[in-house]
């Protein structure tokens, strides 16, 4: 997934290219794989032009997505979603109208639906460790963060690199 995403963001597989270390560091082992990440990008149009267009594994993509997220869902509320969610949304924030984006950012503050008392999000809330003032959980800046609230059963995003959104929700 790492390699895709860098690919997108740079605009090329070349390995010396890459914004992401590890990006880099994989396609300089894997000839098959950059292959396969550059033959997914591009086609050819009716006149014959031909446009760059990166079509990535989106399968492959969502259960690393879904993984992630359940791996948030149990870890700041307790809670495990053993279950198939409601719904996967991936898509690039650039993508996004603006009150898409002003939606997506917004959802996700924790205080607004107290979570459990004793989980770790219930510390976070009161101590404000590692939180954005809007309620995100930083993991490193500009390359990951993501939230975890209790919207529907549960609601978990993440933005990776500030260029891919992703949303889980599991329903009740």
């Amino acid at each position: 997934m790492v390699a895709s995403l860098s690919a997108a963001i740079t605009g090329t597989t070349d390995p010396t290219k890459q914004v992401i270390p590890s990006a880099r560091r994989i396609l300089e082992k894997s000839e098959a794989l950059q292959t396969a990440i550059k033959r997914s990008s591009s086609y050819t149009t009716i006149g014959g032009d031909r446009r760059l267009v990166w079509k990535p594994d989106i399968e492959r993509i969502k259960r690393v997505v879904v993984k992630n997220a359940r791996g948030h869902a149990f870890f700041e509320m307790g809670e495990p979603m053993m279950g198939e969610p409601a719904s996967v949304r991936i898509i690039p924030l650039e993508y996004m109208t603006a009150g898409d984006r002003e939606e997506f950012e917004t959802l996700a503050n924790p205080m607004d639906v107290f979570p459990e008392v004793g989980s770790r999000m219930m510390t976070r809330v009161l101590t404000g460790q590692d939180l954005t003032d809007d309620g995100w959980i930083l993991v490193q800046g500009g390359v990951y963060r993501y939230v975890a609230v209790q919207i529907g059963l549960m609601t978990v995003r993440s933005v990776l690199y500030e260029y891919l959104a992703t949303e889980v929700r599991w329903d009740n």
